[in-house]
């Protein structure tokens, strides 16, 4: 893919993201369905958005587990983490697992995929999406609030 493109094209879905945002969400938060973009498009959005929020992106499952991710993204943005939530096309296939990951600082080192089987409960699941999450943002962004400032209790 062209380099002018491909800035082109990540400005573009960061705006049209921003332009998407919940009313109720807080200030920044930022959720987008991307499902039907190429992986590497929503890698490249959600790398750039990384910069000051943590972001997920959640690639596949079904709707019980996307909205799993989806409230703990939520929750994140209550305890006043900026955060993102992008989904991206399934990477295998099967509506009954769901991979995240979690881009901060423009890169991604924690990743959790989720099952809704016999053995693993959507709850199960949820509770390990947020263990990774605040992993992940406690790593790497730990002193962010959502307005992009440092929190006063370093």
């Amino acid at each position: 893919m062209n380099k002018n493109f491909k800035k082109l094209a990540v400005g573009a879905l960061m705006l049209s993201a921003v332009v998407s945002m919940p009313a109720l969400a807080g200030k920044g938060f930022i959720k987008k369905d991307l499902s039907d973009r190429d992986t590497e498009v929503v890698q490249l959005v959600g790398e750039e958005l990384s910069a000051d929020k943590l972001v997920l992106v959640v690639h596949g499952g079904n709707r019980k587990l996307q909205m799993a991710a989806y409230r703990v993204a939520q929750r994140l943005d209550d305890e006043g983490v900026p955060v993102a939530f992008l989904l991206a096309p399934d990477n295998d296939g099967t509506l009954k697992s769901m991979h995240v990951d979690y881009y901060t600082k423009g890169a991604t080192r924690f990743g959790f995929t989720a099952y809704d089987n016999q053995k693993n409960t959507v709850a199960q699941s949820e509770a390990g999406l947020y263990e990774y999450a605040r992993k992940a943002y406690e790593e790497k962004l730990g002193s962010l609030t959502r307005d992009g400032e440092t929190s006063s209790d370093e």
